[in-house]
């Protein structure tokens, strides 16, 4: 159940923001300053920064953007983002502002410092201001908005973790003697290279007719077929890291889950595993394909699982990364499963078109899978059982898995957690190639 805490700029998508028509990179930064605002709900309010954008080549871009956040950090709130591009090349600082009014269910609002690609950036003076009585307009503090404060530029900022594996980039701290600008951050970014938009690649890109629902997927690579199966509310792009590899090896087969990425769905019945696994057959059937390797992530892996024993034949070896049998407290963290309800509980009542796909994956963490461990024993493909050794599902769990299905290896990875394919790629992608690579 890949219910994660969606950090970033990730989210955005979500909320359909310009910055989205660009292209990824290897360099790209996102990083967040956070600000209280629970006490201002209902006002209105003026976010504003200072850029100065000089991008070297056709990928760069600095921008900036704002989102208020509820209670948790996923707890995104509904149609708050906004956001705002600067102009190409400029030489000169140029200030940027972002109005609205402060929801009534937010506590948090996020400003973003994002860059796309190579270039050299510039952000300085992050302000925020809140009309605290009609026509009164009261400063609030951004805790080293104006880089004044600290030898470190990205002191106070979430997302700083994500820098560590870039190369071809520095953050650093400058000054100058102007008095609007005395110190400011400058981001510096080169040879950065665009990354494949997985999930998003009409070149690759196909669909087949499901029970009424039309199921996307992408095709990369040759070799044996490697079907990918991401997450509950994930997509191909979950695997964006582990799709270059492993197209080195296999014809890599990713596909997004009915009514998740860019796959349709007209039901409004529950979701159900059985129900994706049979999506699956309809795939490989259409693709003419049997004997194929299957990794599934989360809800992919409880997916995976169901492939496997419904059609032995179809799958020839499989690995599952964080599945569950059902959803219990002596199998998932009760963390995720308050988390779920919570969140269920919150778009039930406001009962929103655009929320109902949610709605249902909500529901099926909480109703989702009911698999006896006995039935495990019809596996006959070669399996690898994985978790992370601080993973949402519980080891004990994850070794009843493990158990129960015939000959099946179990590798609990030390210190990693059930999001280790994006916290540590490398990892995960080489557990699996070693896996497969096996007689």
């Amino acid at each position: 159940m890949n219910h994660k805490k969606l950090l970033l700029i990730a989210c955005l998508s979500f909320f359909g923001l310009p910055l989205f028509a660009q292209v990824n990179t290897t360099v790209d930064v996102n990083l967040v300053k956070e600000i209280p605002v629970k006490k201002f709900v209902n006002k209105a309010f003026k976010a504003s920064v200072d850029i100065k954008n000089q991008p070297s080549d056709v990928t760069g871009q600095a921008s900036f953007f704002m989102l208020q956040v509820g209670k948790s950090d996923y707890d995104f709130i509904n149609h708050t983002g906004k956001g705002s591009l600067p102009a190409k090349n400029d030489t000169t600082w140029h200030h940027y502002e972002l109005q609205g009014t402060i929801d009534p269910n937010a506590q948090k609002m996020w400003l973003y410092i994002n860059t796309k690609g190579n270039g050299n950036f510039y952000y300085d003076n992050f302000g925020l201001e809140i009309e605290t009585a009609p026509g009164v307009w009261t400063k609030i503090e951004v805790p080293n908005g104006d880089f004044e404060q600290a030898t470190n530029p990205l002191k106070d900022y979430k997302g700083t973790e994500s820098l560590k594996t870039k190369t071809g980039l520095s953050i650093s701290l400058e000054k100058t003697q102007d008095p609007r600008y005395l110190s400011y951050i400058h981001i510096a970014a080169t040879g950065g290279k665009i990354i494949e938009r997985y999930g998003q690649n009409s070149s690759r890109g196909q669909y087949v007719n499901s029970q009424g629902c039309k199921i996307y997927y992408e095709i990369y690579g040759q070799g044996e077929p490697l079907l990918l199966l991401h997450g509950n509310g994930g997509s191909i792009a979950s695997f964006k890291a582990q799709i270059p590899e492993l197209a080195k090896h296999y014809q890599v087969i990713a596909v997004d889950t009915r009514g998740q990425g860019k796959s349709t769905d007209t039901q409004s019945s529950s979701f159900s595993y059985n129900q994706f696994a049979d999506d699956m057959k309809t795939l490989l059937d259409t693709l003419k394909l049997k004997q194929v390797n299957v990794v599934g992530w989360s809800d992919g892996g409880n997916t995976g699982l169901i492939l496997a024993m419904k059609h032995p034949n179809y799958v020839k070896k499989l690995v599952a990364l964080g599945a569950n049998l059902n959803p219990s407290e002596e199998a998932v963290s009760t963390k995720i499963l308050n988390q779920a309800k919570k969140d269920l509980a919150k778009l039930q009542a406001k009962n929103e078109p655009q929320d109902q796909v949610t709605i249902r994956l909500l529901q099926m963490i909480l109703t989702e899978p009911q698999i006896d461990p006995a039935s495990l024993k019809t596996i006959s493909a070669k399996t690898l059982i994985l978790a992370g050794e601080k993973d949402l599902i519980l080891e004990p769990h994850t070794q009843l898995i493990g158990r129960s299905i015939p000959n099946a290896q179990v590798l609990i990875l030390k210190g990693q957690t059930h999001f280790v394919p994006e916290e540590n790629p490398a990892l995960f992608t080489q557990t699996v190639l070693d896996f497969l690579a096996k007689p």
